[in-house]
């Protein structure tokens, strides 16, 4: 099963809008009646039941939006582009490529946009005024976005099965649900989380298989972080541990600490024991007298089978009890649902640079691009934009001169503007 996975989005282009004049019979001075450019699509990733793996969206790493389309005659509209949806399965978390968690998706139908699309150009009967009643320019559509996430599932499992390699996990997941997690009479059979559904009466509990740990886990030993991370979310923690090895104690202490060392809540989670194998005599002698000593150390256990079937009924159901009394007690905290959007850094900054001085600004920068310089109506549509955004009297406080260089983007151009 596939747990991480990096996307590169592309947000769709927003489309250009148009120059045009009315043209009809008996109007011999018709306006402009170019339209407005559509919006580029959004790039949304949205949590479902319906999915429970990243594994589709492996050969989609590059994942574009749908363009906007450009604006017609007669102030006709382009059409905006479609939003692109990537369903992921429910306990996705959202990364940007440095490190920022952008979002939590833990809850059905949880959606965050991660690429925003660009917005169209204005067509040239948006930029008549009183004094240019007739512009023979119009603005071009914004790229859109582009940004790398990397997807991090978590499995939402309500009781997590942990314990070092070969203690008898996958035996009890096959023993109370339908999941075929491989089993062996060696460690590290399993290599991956699996996820069973057990059921009692009308209840059911979902149970994650977490692969075998070792000392040193949280660091990274075995893959052990990467397993870890999948019962962040659990509500409780069921430590399987073989009771027929010379000692069972000394296995259940070196998970504790590695639970606890990880970090991140896992370590205060609700837990109890399952003493496994007592189909073996030496295990079955030796539970009794683990389970008063743990007992005394004020944790439950109870001894089992995942083989038999002995004492599986009797733990399943004080597991159940406890998930839903963390059910209850989740269920009584306010959620709000959030829905991302890209933080937009409106800030403009002039640098002095050889031979002239570089603007650097998201507002500046789009002017730019919405215009271009191949005309001298774009230019001095250019000039009046920037001024209207502060870019001229920060030039002048940098101590700008006649002739400097003055570049904004990909473009030069010569002071004043």
């Amino acid at each position: 099963m596939l747990d991480e996975l990096t996307l590169s989005l592309l947000a769709g282009a927003g489309g250009n809008g148009v120059v045009g004049f009315r043209r009809e019979r008996y109007v011999p001075r018709g306006g402009p009646d170019g339209g407005d450019g559509g919006k580029g699509g959004d790039i949304v990733i949205e949590a479902t039941r319906s999915v429970l793996v990243l594994d589709r969206l492996q050969r989609r790493r590059n994942v574009r939006g749908e363009a906007g389309g450009n604006g017609g005659p007669n102030k006709r509209h382009g059409r905006n582009g479609g939003d692109t949806v990537l369903q992921v399965p429910v306990g996705t978390i959202v990364w940007s490529d440095d490190g920022v968690q952008l979002a939590d998706l833990w809850w059905d139908g949880a959606r965050a946009v991660v690429a925003l699309g660009g917005s169209g150009g204005k067509g040239n009967a948006r930029l008549a005024t009183s004094t240019r009643r007739a512009p023979r320019i119009a603005e071009r559509g914004l790229p859109g976005e582009t940004r790398k996430v990397r997807l991090e599932l978590r499995l939402l499992a309500e009781a997590g099965l942990v314990g070092l390699p070969n203690a008898g996990k996958s035996s009890f997941l096959r023993a109370v649900s339908q999941a075929k997690p491989r089993v062996g009479a060696y460690p590290f059979t399993t290599l991956e989380p699996y996820l069973g559904i057990a059921e009692i009466g009308y209840e059911t509990v979902v149970i994650a298989d977490i692969p075998g740990l070792i000392e040193g886990a949280h660091g990274g030993a075995g893959l052990g972080d990467r397993f870890l991370q999948h019962i962040q979310r659990t509500r409780v923690l069921v430590h399987v541990v073989d009771s027929a090895v010379p000692e069972p104690l000394k296995d259940i202490e070196t998970v504790r600490q590695e639970l606890i060392a990880f970090g991140q809540g896992v370590g205060e989670k609700d837990w109890l024991v399952a003493l496994n194998k007592i189909d073996l005599p030496a295990a079955a002698e030796k539970s009794k007298r683990l389970t008063g000593e743990l007992k005394k150390r004020g944790v439950d256990a109870y001894a089992i089978s995942a083989l038999t079937g002995a004492g599986m009924d009797e733990l399943l159901k004080v597991v159940f009890e406890r998930v839903r009394a963390v059910r209850e007690e989740e269920e009584r905290r306010p959620t709000e649902p959030q829905i991302l959007r890209p933080v937009v850094n409106q800030a403009i900054d002039v640098v002095k640079i050889r031979g002239g001085f570089r603007v650097r600004g998201k507002r500046p920068e789009e002017a730019i691009l919405r215009f271009g310089v191949d005309s001298e109506e774009a230019r001095a549509a250019i000039a009046r934009r920037l001024r209207r955004q502060g870019v001229e009297r920060a030039l002048r406080r940098a101590g700008v001169s006649e002739g400097d260089r003055v570049r904004i983007g990909k473009v030069e151009l010569r002071w004043p503007l």
